[in-house]
């Protein structure tokens, strides 16, 4: 478990390490690159003697897991995600927030998948309007907080890198819960691909018509360009979903 600087997040957990390109977004990867930066491998690694950190975390905080892997990623094991999980069930005071570019795999997995635990966030990464589809992937999940608690909690999508005009987004589903939190951001660092302010833009406007909270992480360039009195005035957006209220240490 380490402070990170991450803005809409207070902790990064790596139970799982290393990972493989999937779509664009993944072009440059800030994970591989501190990686080889130390010496490591990026290779799909799990690391279980991790799962007994949770016992660490403060009440009361978010906490990001696999910042350096994908807890979906194929190599990894279901018999471990449900080790994971047991391990976040034992926090019920903490938030955990899982972001994937594969939740197809969840479908895959659901049969011998535990139910996710009531304090976790799911999320998955669109980049661009051709992935605009793990949207609908994630919604039709269906997962929900395990059988007896009778709703179906945070569905998140973080833009980042926005990479092109994501287009029409419909975050409101009518058979299912809908999306109920954003997360908009630019790429940062040498080899960054720039973002145009449109394109957050167009999806604050469509988030904020469908009651969607929105968190304006960073406009991307060179440095991150994270400071939010930095924003045009309509991007500085730091929201958090409604149900944070619902979650007490």
């Amino acid at each position: 478990m380490n402070n990170t600087g991450i803005s809409w997040t207070d902790y990064t957990w790596n139970p799982v390490s290393g990972c493989s390109k999937v779509s664009p977004g993944c072009q440059n990867c800030y994970a591989e690159a501190w990686s080889h930066r130390w010496g490591r491998s990026f290779d799909v690694t799990l690391h279980p003697e991790k799962l007994k950190e949770v016992r660490k975390i403060p009440a009361g905080s978010k906490v990001f897991v696999n910042s350096m892997s994908d807890l979906f990623h194929p190599r990894v094991p279901t018999k471990f995600i449900n080790q994971v999980f047991q391990a976040m069930e034992t926090r019920p005071d903490v938030i955990f927030q899982i972001l994937t570019k594969r939740p197809e795999e969840i479908h895959l997995r659901v049969p011998n998948l535990r139910p996710f635990p009531r304090n976790v966030w799911l999320g998955v990464s669109v980049e661009m309007r051709m992935y605009i589809g793990r949207i609908d992937e994630l919604i039709a999940t269906g997962w929900k907080y395990g059988e007896s608690e009778g709703h179906h909690g945070v569905k998140f999508v973080s833009f980042e890198p926005l990479l092109g005009d994501i287009g029409t987004v419909k975050f409101h589903f009518s058979l299912a819960e809908g999306v109920s939190w954003v997360i908009i951001g630019g790429e940062s660092g040498p080899h960054h691909r720039p973002m145009n302010i449109e394109w957050a833009r167009n999806l604050i406007i469509q988030a904020k018509e469908q009651g969607v909270a929105v968190w304006m992480k960073q406009l991307g360039g060179f440095r991150p360009g994270g400071n939010i009195v930095d924003f045009p005035e309509d991007l500085r957006l730091r929201e958090f979903p409604e149900y944070e209220k619902e979650v007490k240490p």
